[in-house]
């Protein structure tokens, strides 16, 4: 569950304008009266304090009440009543796609604030780490969602007493860092880099630190990877990826590169503050239970099997069109 109260104005903006077309100022400021008067009435529901408040801060709403707010504020004349017509209609897309009930599920105004439940999906109790899985997300929610997740952890420790941020340390491990941080201006990605590229600045200090992992290392902005300060590099065979990661390593380390496309696998180059001295490295076997669910389908071994029967065909057509397994 990550849902829409917990977007700030910015994201908010983006999910329901985009950033892909003319954000016209008038939209965004018809989001932005109708997102406090709605964050305002939640507060007043779980007996907050309204005054403070300011159009980002992480209350509750019903998407009833935004969408009321924003059909009060629409001016007499029909012809201009455009801007708020497309922010209603795609309102009402996000609110009915089955895909995003995760994010646009209206909340229950119950008296029980939901905000401390949130955060405990992230950093609570119980196995470790916590994986939050965007494979099936829409993209055009995908960078929202990573966004939002990145800037909550980081206020999060910004909020906290530094005896706090000592005992509960939070390290952000970003799988196919090439998604969301992006050496291109991906404009669905834009509020995700720039979270996760505040981390990579400014989260140290905080106790937030950043793991990204990506088997393009050139394909991921330069900026973010300048932040790092340790690297586990293993074979690398594309020359645009060796020249980026050459760039980035320090002049007395670059050198090291030359020998990536030569490694063996589970051989890599360990070089940075972790590492004691820069060194080429051999990653242990895992045991079984140990080894991660990613690991490649045997082809060899699948195509000696019997092919899928029509009955499995049907089964498999069920769980794709109503998007659960």
């Amino acid at each position: 569950t990550l849902p829409y109260w917990l977007l700030n104005f910015q994201e908010t903006v983006a999910l329901l304008i985009g950033k892909t077309e003319f954000v016209a100022t008038s939209q965004a400021n018809i989001v932005k009266k109708a997102l406090m008067a709605a964050r305002e009435e939640g507060a007043t529901q779980l007996g907050l304090n309204v005054e403070g408040l300011t159009v980002d801060s992480p209350v509750p709403y019903k998407l009833s009440t935004f969408r009321e707010k924003i059909d009060e504020d629409k001016p007499k004349q029909e012809s201009k009543q455009d801007s708020h017509n497309s922010l209603l209609q795609k309102l009402e897309v996000l609110m009915s796609d089955a895909r995003l009930k995760f994010m646009m599920t209206e909340w229950n105004s119950d008296g029980i604030d939901p905000f401390p439940i949130v955060i405990k999906q992230l950093t609570g109790d119980g196995p470790q780490p916590h994986i939050v899985d965007l494979s099936g997300v829409p993209n055009e929610v995908a960078g929202v969602s990573s966004a939002v997740i990145a800037r909550t952890l980081f206020n999060l420790k910004i909020w906290q007493t530094p005896p706090e941020r000592e005992s509960d340390p939070v390290l952000l491990v970003c799988e196919e860092a090439h998604r969301y941080v992006p050496n291109r201006g991906e404009a669905q990605y834009e509020a995700a880099q720039e979270a996760i590229r505040r981390i990579a600045k400014e989260g140290r200090k905080y106790g937030v630190g950043l793991l990204l992992v990506s088997q393009r290392p050139s394909e991921v902005e330069a900026t973010v990877l300048s932040q790092c300060n340790s690297w586990i590099v293993l074979r690398i065979t594309n020359d645009t990826d060796r020249e980026h990661v050459r760039s980035i390593l320090p002049d007395s380390m670059s050198g090291l590169t030359k020998m990536l496309s030569g490694l063996r696998r589970q051989e890599a180059i360990f070089v940075g503050q972790a590492a004691m001295l820069p060194s080429r490295i051999l990653i242990r076997d895992l045991k079984p239970e140990q080894l991660p669910r990613s690991n490649d389908i045997d082809f060899d071994k699948g195509w000696q099997t019997e092919s899928i029967s029509d009955a499995q065909a049907q089964t498999i057509v069920n769980r794709w069109r109503y998007q659960h397994k």
